[in-house]
C-alpha cells in the first residue's frame, strides 16, 4: 500500500525525541553534520557502554575450545543468531544465519558456491540429498550417515547452462559475482529495471532442462535510494517475469539488503528470498567488519562448498583427499574462528536501535520525513535566471516510503548551466563540517544510467586518467559522479537545514529562500513536540536547534612578522623570500635563511609524523593544535627541539643509530602509500600525548632506506619522474608566489566590502585579519617567491633557484587545511571560500616542484636567491 505524507503526517512521523537525546548519545557529532548514513550509520554512547560493560563482566573464550568460557561464547553466538533472525521477523525454522565479514563476502560466498548445473547425487534408498563437489569426493548434506552407496543422476546437457541475472543498479560487489559465475553458467545477463518486465531473452534454452538459475537485485539502490519491488521475489521464484520466458530450470533470488536494511524493516515473513546479504555497521554503526548471509533452509542444497577451513568439517584426512562437512549449514560455511566479540556487540546494536528509535519501522518513517523535506526544498532552488540549481537522480517523486529510501543523489549546476564538480562540492562541505559522499558509490550501473555514461565513455574516461574513487569529477564538462546525502535514525531536520544552507550559501546565485526553509523546519519540530508530550525537554528544544547560528565565523588573530629585507627588492625581479621546513608532518613550520637539499627535498622536511593510539596518522584536519607544536633543528648540535605552549621543551637526537632509537619498526600509510617508520620511544610518546591531550600518541620517524616515489607528472613532459619523497603528501617542494597571495588578500577584501552588510561581526573580523603573512603560513609552502606576476607560476615548467634546477609538477589542489590559522589553531571559512569561487573546482594555489638532479657538491637554497624561468 502506498504511503503518502501530508503535512499532518510529516510532523507525527518525525521522531522529535532524537533532538532531546542526540547530544548525550552521539557526543562525537558536536557541531558536525553527518549525512553519509548509507556509508555507515553512527554508534551510540549507551550502545558502546553496554557492550564494554559486558566484556568487563565476562570471559569469552574461543568457541572452538571446550572450556566454560568457550561454551559461554558458543551459547551467546547462538542467542545472537536468534536475535538477528528475530530482527528480520523470521525464525531458524525458515532461515539460517551465516556470519561473514560483510555484505561483500556474503555475495562472494554465493557466487563461489551456487550450483548452476542441477547435478544431484541421491541415495539409492531415496534418503536425504547428497551433493558432489567438482573433485572426486562426495560430501553429505544434512545426513546423519557418514558413508553411503550412491548413484549419480546427471543430465549432461545441464553443464554450463544456468542463467545468472543481475540488476545493473547493483553494488559493485554484486556485479563482481559475474566473474566467478561466468565460468560455470552459460548465460550472464545484466538487466535494467525496465528489462525485468519488458525484455525477453533472445536465446532461450530447453525449458525441460533441470538447471538452477540465480537472480540478484538490491532491495534498495545505494545510489539513488530507489526501492525495488519485493514482490519480484516470489514472481522470479515462480518464473513469472517476462525476462524469464523459456529459461527453464529452478530460479533462486539473492536479495542484497545492505542499503535497504539500514533504515527500513525487512520482513522475511512476507517476502522470502532464497538468500539475503546484510552489513551490520550500516544498521547499528558498530561493529564494523561483520555481516551475514541469510540462507533459506529450503534452498541451502544449491550452495556447494569446496574449500573447508577450521571448524567446518566433521572429519578430514591430511593424507587422503577425504572430508565430510558439518551438518549445520552455518558451521559448514563459517571458516575458521568467528569474530565472536564483534558478534556479541550485535546484541547491543539491536537493543540500542529499539531503545532510541522504537524500531526499524519508525526509523523508516523518521528518515523518510527528513529526506523528503530535503528533496522538496532542494528541488525548488533556482538561480535568479530561473535555472535549477540541482539535477536530482531518483526513480521516485519522494511521495511513497515503500518506493524511496532516505537517500538523495544529485549534482549542482552553475548559473550559466555548467555542472559543478562533486570534488568542489565535497571540499566546500568539509569547510562547513558536513560529512557527505561523492563519486559513484560503488554502483557504476546506476551512475551510468543517471549520468548517461556509456561503456565507451567509461573506457574513454579511464584513458583520461579517471579511476573509481578519485576526484576527477568533470571530463569535457560532464560529471563522472555525483553527490549523495543520506540520513539515519539519529539524523534531525537540523542536519537537512544545514545542508541546504551550505548549498545555498556556496552555490546559489541571486536568490535566498533560506528563511522560509528554516521556518518550515521549526514549524515541523514545534508541531512534533506538541504531539509528543512525553518529551521533557520540549520547551527548550526549539532554542537548542539554533537554526539562526548554523554558520558562525571564527575570530582570527594575525601574527605580525617582520618582512624579510629581500622582499623589498622584489619587483619584476623574482627572488626567494622564505624557506620553511616542517620537520614533523602537519606541525608548525621552522623558518631558515639557508638550508641543504637532500634526495627527498629539504633536509629533515616531513621526516617525522605523529600517529594516534590506533596507528592512524594525525593531521591538522583532526587535531588543529598540531600547528602549535613548533620544532626547531640545530644542525651543529644535531638536535631536534620540540616546543608547545605551557610545556617543557623536549629534545631528540637527529642521529639514526640503533643506540639512539630502540623503538619498534612500524608500517603506516601516507596518502595511500605504505611507509616504513620507527618509533621514537616512550618519552617522546608521553610528551606528545600530554601536549595534545590525547593518550596513546606516538612520534614516528621515516626510515632513511624507505623509498617512497612521487606520483605527480612533470608539467612539460607529462611523465612521472618517480623521484623520492619524504612523508610529504605529494612532492619534494611546495612553492608559493607572494604576488598571488597579495592578489588573494585583495580579492577577499573586495568580496568582503561588497557583502559587508550581510556578514556577522565575527566574520568581518575574520576577513580583516587575513593579511599576507598570515595567508602564507596557512598555505604551508616550503619555498616562497617574491616578484613577477600573480598566478604566473601556474604556467611554469622549469625554473632555477640560485644554482638549483627545478621542475614544475603542476598546481596544488587545496582543501580545508588552509582555513586553519597557524598561529592560533582557530578555524575560519576563508581563504578556501574565496578560492573555490575564484580559482575553479580544483582550488589550485601554489605549485609542486622537484629537483631536476642533485649536484655532486652540496645543494643549498638561500633566501635572496634569484629565481629564473627556463
Amino acid at each position: 500500500m502506498s504511503i503518502e505524507f501530508c503535512d499532518m503526517d510529516f510532523s507525527s512521523f518525525y521522531n522529535a525525541h532524537i533532538e532531546a537525546i542526540r547530544d548525550a548519545e552521539f557526543p562525537g557529532l558536536g557541531d558536525q553534520t553527518y549525512v553519509d548514513h548509507a556509508g555507515t550509520t553512527l554508534y551510540a554512547r549507551s550502545q558502546l557502554e553496554a557492550y564494554h560493560n559486558d566484556l568487563m563482566r565476562h570471559v569469552y573464550g574461543n568457541p572452538h575450545s571446550g572450556s566454560a568460557s568457550s561454551q559461554l561464547t558458543t551459547d551467546t553466538i547462538e542467542q545472537i543468531r536468534y536475535r538477528v533472525l528475530q530482527f528480520f521477523n523470521t525464525t531458524s525454522k525458515e532461515y539460517t544465519v551465516i556470519f561473514t565479514s560483510g555484505c561483500t563476502q556474503a555475495l562472494k560466498l554465493v557466487a563461489e558456491t551456487f550450483d548452476f548445473s542441477g547435478i544431484e547425487t541421491e541415495k539409492e534408498d531415496g534418503g536425504k540429498i547428497l551433493f558432489k563437489n567438482r573433485g572426486d569426493n562426495y560430501c553429505f548434506c544434512d545426513s546423519d550417515s557418514k558413508t553411503a552407496d550412491s548413484t549419480v543422476k546427471k543430465d549432461e546437457s545441464c553443464k554450463n547452462v544456468g542463467y545468472f541475472y543481475y540488476l545493473c543498479d547493483n553494488h559493485t560487489s554484486a556485479q563482481g559475482m559475474r566473474e566467478l559465475i561466468v565460468k560455470r553458467a552459460e548465460n550472464v545477463i545484466p538487466l535494467n529495471v525496465s528489462d525485468v518486465f519488458k525484455t525477453c531473452i533472445s536465446h532461450p534454452v530447453n525449458p525441460s532442462v533441470n538447471c538452477n538459475n540465480l537472480f540478484v537485485y538490491p532491495a534498495q539502490s545505494n545510489y539513488s535510494g530507489q526501492k525495488f519491488p519485493l514482490e519480484w521475489i516470489e514472481q522470479i521464484q515462480n518464473s513469472q517475469l517476462k525476462c524469464q520466458q523459456n529459461t527453464g530450470g529452478c530460479w533462486y533470488v539473492l536479495l542484497d539488503a545492505a542499503a535497504y536494511a539500514s533504515t527500513s524493516h525487512l520482513d522475511l515473513t512476507h517476502n522470502k528470498p532464497d538468500f539475503v546479504t546484510v552489513s551490520f555497521y550500516k544498521i547499528f554503526g558498530h561493529p564494523t567488519g561483520l555481516g551475514a548471509l541469510l540462507v533459506k533452509n529450503d534452498s541451502r542444497h544449491v550452495l556447494k562448498k569446496e574449500y573447508f577451513g577450521g571448524g567446518t568439517v566433521s572429519v578430514s584426512s591430511a593424507q587422503e583427499n577425504f572430508h565430510i562437512f558439518r551438518d549445520d549449514i552455518s558451521e559448514r560455511f563459517e571458516d575458521g574462528t568467528l569474530p565472536f566479540l564483534d558478534i556479541i556487540a550485535l546484541r547491543y546494536g539491536i537493543m540500542t536501535v529499539y531503545k532510541l528509535s522504537g524500531g526499524m519501522e519508525k526509523i523508516s518513517q523518521h528518515t523518510f520525513c527528513i529526506a523528503q523535506f530535503f528533496y522538496k526544498n532542494l528541488q525548488q532552488l533556482h538561480h535568479s535566471n530561473g535555472r535549477l540549481l540541482a539535477e536530482i537522480y531518483t526513480g521516485s517523486d519522494f511521495k511513497e516510503r515503500n518506493r524511496q529510501g532516505a537517500i538523495i543523489n544529485f549534482n549542482l549546476i552553475r548559473f550559466n548551466g555548467d555542472y559543478i564538480g562533486f570534488a568542489e562540492v565535497d571540499k566546500m562541505a568539509q569547510l562547513h563540517n558536513i560529512h557527505l559522499r561523492t563519486g559513484c558509490f560503488c554502483n557504476i550501473g546506476a551512475c551510468q544510467k543517471y549520468l548517461n555514461i556509456s561503456t565507451e565513455q567509461l573506457k574513454s574516461n579511464f584513458q583520461e586518467g579517471h579511476v573509481c574513487g578519485d576526484d576527477k569529477d568533470l571530463i569535457n564538462g560532464k560529471p563522472t559522479g555525483s553527490v549523495r546525502i543520506s540520513f539515519g535514525y539519529m539524523s534531525t531536520l537540523t542536519d537537512a537545514v544545514k545542508c541546504l544552507q551550505f548549498i545555498i550559501e556556496c552555490f546559489l546565485q541571486g536568490s535566498n529562500p533560506l528563511p522560509l526553509i528554516i521556518q518550515q523546519a521549526e514549524d515541523i519540530v514545534r508541531k512534533s513536540l506538541v504531539e509528543k508530550t512525553t518529551i521533557d525537554t520540549a520547551k527548550q528544544l526549539p532554542n537548542k536547534l539554533g537554526y539562526k547560528d548554523l554558520i558562525v565565523g571564527t575570530t582570527v588573530v594575525t601574527e605580525t612578522k617582520p618582512v624579510a629585507d629581500v622582499v623589498k627588492q622584489c619587483g619584476e625581479k623574482r627572488l626567494l623570500t622564505n624557506i620553511f621546513i616542517y620537520p614533523i608532518k602537519s606541525c608548525a613550520a621552522f623558518e631558515v635563511k639557508d638550508w641543504v637539499i637532500g634526495n627527498k627535498g629539504l633536509l629533515y622536511d616531513r621526516e617525522w609524523m605523529i600517529v594516534s593510539d590506533s596507528g592512524v596518522t594525525i593531521s591538522q584536519k583532526r587535531e588543529p593544535r598540531l600547528c602549535l607544536l613548533k620544532p626547531f633543528i640545530d644542525l651543529q648540535e644535531q638536535k631536534l627541539y620540540l616546543n608547545f605552549p605551557d610545556m617543557p621543551q623536549f629534545i631528540l637526537s637527529l642521529e639514526k643509530s640503533n643506540k639512539t632509537y630502540t623503538g619498534q619498526i612500524c608500517t603506516n600509510k601516507v596518502c595511500g602509500d605504505k611507509v616504513e617508520t620507527f618509533d621514537c620511544g616512550e618519552e617522546a610518546s608521553d610528551w606528545v600525548s600530554l601536549a595534545l591531550g590525547r593518550s596513546g600518541c606516538r612520534l614516528l620517524r621515516h626510515k632513511t632506506e624507505d623509498s617512497r616515489k612521487c606520483k605527480l607528472k612533470d608539467t612539460v613532459s607529462e611523465s612521472k619522474a618517480g623521484n623520492e619523497i619524504s612523508l610529504a603528501n605529494e612532492s619534494q617542494f611546495l612553492l608559493l608566489s607572494r604576488e598571488s597571495v597579495k592578489a588573494l588578500v585583495k580579492k577577499i577584501q573586495e568580496d568582503n566590502d561588497q557583502i559587508r552588510g550581510e556578514k556577522q561581526e565575527s566574520e568581518l573580523l575574520e576577513t580583516t585579519t587575513l593579511g599576507e603573512e598570515n595567508l602564507i603560513s596557512r598555505f604551508r609552502a616550503n619555498l616562497v617567491i617574491g616578484g613577477g606576476f600573480k598566478f604566473e607560476e601556474d604556467n611554469w615548467s622549469n625554473i632555477n633557484i640560485g644554482s638549483n634546477k627545478m621542475v614544475s609538477q603542476g598546481g596544488c589542489s587545496r582543501c580545508q587545511m588552509i582555513c586553519l590559522d597557524q598561529t592560533t589553531a582557530s578555524r575560519s571559512k576563508e581563504p578556501l571560500k574565496t578560492l573555490a569561487s575564484w580559482r575553479g573546482r580544483k582550488v589550485p594555489f601554489g605549485i609542486h616542484v622537484r629537483m631536476e638532479s642533485l649536484s655532486e657538491t652540496q645543494n643549498i637554497l638561500t633566501v635572496g636567491d634569484t629565481v629564473t624561468l627556463i
